[in-house]
């Protein structure tokens, strides 16, 4: 059996599971315990019998003051804390015994202490006050408990219970202790793994914005040698593609520049011939000029908007059909919603001119509806044409694809014009689809998701 590299992503995905199964049991155990030590009630707080406590005052007043501070760090523990107060605050000398059961207690340690003045107070919080009980090891109570003894010298000598969640995690036995460390040691280990995964993260991140962009954004390498080289190889692969897209641009622009030189030279030429023959070179140079321009437009139209503004459709829909460039007999448009959408407006309108075109050039005529539907704007462009078989009709948005069997063979057209529409309506964050229409035809449904138009402060393009 070969085990994964300790540096590896299969490596950390197996340490992953192991540490979050780790981490999910070891916080079960804890929260128990945990439970368990709050829900049990008995003698959590202790203080010394009288005898001990008699023993301890006359052994600091014996000890010399420069000593003290060592003499009272020894009798410090974990169920009694001591101190030394040079005066008394205002709230211990006015408060006395707080509670009857143990005023009884006090009057032991004051028949131990003759003489001495003895003040004592319980502590304060959700408690319960039940009956003292006297033991081997001292005075035990549910709550917490306060002696304060004068000194021969002025001075006052505190004896009290530490705080209840000192003397929990102090009578904790040790198998809790082990699993408090196993449970910070498995948070730690969480914490190393997301570190691990972060960059990869980060690359989905990066990858999200370079498709809307077409921008590289670098990922700062980081993690294990694994996810270290996959990062590497990621920004890599951003800068040859951008590479590519500049490169791509720039000779598709050199090309449409030179062509059309070439283009015009040929126009040029072409007026000493005869009136049949020129008018067949002119339709064949229109042809290329066509192909050239549907090509330059394919190209470009798979990139997102450079700067993304609302567009009215209804405005939009409503130029097109004003322009002259369909007649009006063989277009309608209903308008039955007012929606805006973010875009760039002449692209949006190149799609829509195409399915248009496509649209008249098959069926004849185009029936336009637009409409909004949630958050969606829908534009529905019917023909009646003979339509697409429904295995063909996601082929039909690949570039130079045409159904020459179910088209018009005699209709003339580079097999660009819904490849450009769909890679510009997709571009957007929209869908084209296409489906029957009742009583023949062919019906292209384009959605668009749509923005509020109401408090917009840029201007609307058409």
């Amino acid at each position: 059996m070969r085990f994964p590299a300790p540096g590896s992503v299969i490596a950390v995905r197996a340490l992953a599971v192991i540490t979050l199964l780790i981490f999910a049991s070891q916080l079960a155990v804890v929260l128990i315990l945990w439970r368990s030590q709050e829900t049990q009630r008995g003698a959590e707080f202790r203080l010394p019998l009288p005898g001990r406590a008699v023993a301890i005052v006359e052994a600091v007043e014996a000890t010399p003051p420069e000593a003290r501070p060592i003499l009272l760090k020894a009798l410090n523990g974990s169920d009694l804390l001591v101190r030394i107060e040079p005066e008394l605050l205002e709230s211990d000398a006015e408060s006395g015994i707080q509670v009857d059961v143990f005023r009884r207690a006090i009057n032991r340690y004051s028949d131990a202490l003759a003489g001495r003045k003895i003040i004592g107070m319980v502590g304060l919080g959700d408690h319960p006050m039940g009956e003292m009980s006297e033991s081997d090891t001292g005075i035990q109570a549910s709550f917490p408990m306060r002696i304060i003894i004068e000194m021969n010298d002025g001075n006052w000598l505190v004896l009290e219970t530490p705080n209840l969640m000192r003397v929990r995690l102090g009578r904790m036995p040790l198998g809790f202790i082990a699993v408090l460390a196993g449970f910070l040691v498995a948070l730690l280990a969480v914490w190393i793994i997301w570190q691990e995964v972060r960059p990869v993260r980060a690359m989905a991140k990066a990858a999200r914005q370079f498709a809307g962009t077409g921008k590289p954004s670098p990922v700062r390498p980081a993690g294990g040698r694994d996810v270290r080289a996959l990062v590497n190889a990621f920004n890599a692969m951003q800068d040859r593609i951008a590479a590519l897209l500049a490169n791509r641009s720039l000779i598709m622009s050199a090309m449409s520049h030179d062509v059309r030189t070439y283009l015009t030279r040929l126009r040029l030429r072409i007026e000493a011939l005869e009136p049949k023959s020129r008018q067949a070179a002119e339709k064949t140079l229109s042809d290329i000029q066509g192909l050239l321009d549907d090509t330059l437009a394919f190209a470009e139209s798979g990139e997102p908007p450079e700067v993304g503004v609302p567009v009215d459709l209804a405005r939009l829909l409503t130029a097109i059909a004003e322009s002259g460039q369909f007649a009006s007999e063989t277009m309608s448009v209903e308008i039955k919603a007012y929606p805006i959408v973010r875009g760039n407006a002449g692209r949006l309108q190149r799609a829509l001119v195409n399915i248009i075109s496509n649209a008249i050039k098959y069926g004849e005529r185009a029936d336009i509806t637009l409409r909004s539907a949630d958050d969606l704007a829908l534009i529905t462009i019917a023909d009646r044409g003979p339509g697409i078989p429904a295995g063909l009709r996601e082929e039909v948005f690949e570039p130079f694809f045409r159904t020459d069997s179910s088209r018009n063979r005699n209709v003339e057209g580079t097999g660009l014009g819904l490849a450009i529409a769909g890679n510009i309506i997709r571009a957007h964050g929209g869908h084209i689809r296409l489906k029957d229409r009742t009583g023949g035809g062919l019906i292209a449904l384009v959605e668009l998701p749509q923005i509020i138009p109401a408090g917009m402060e840029q201007t609307i393009s058409s």
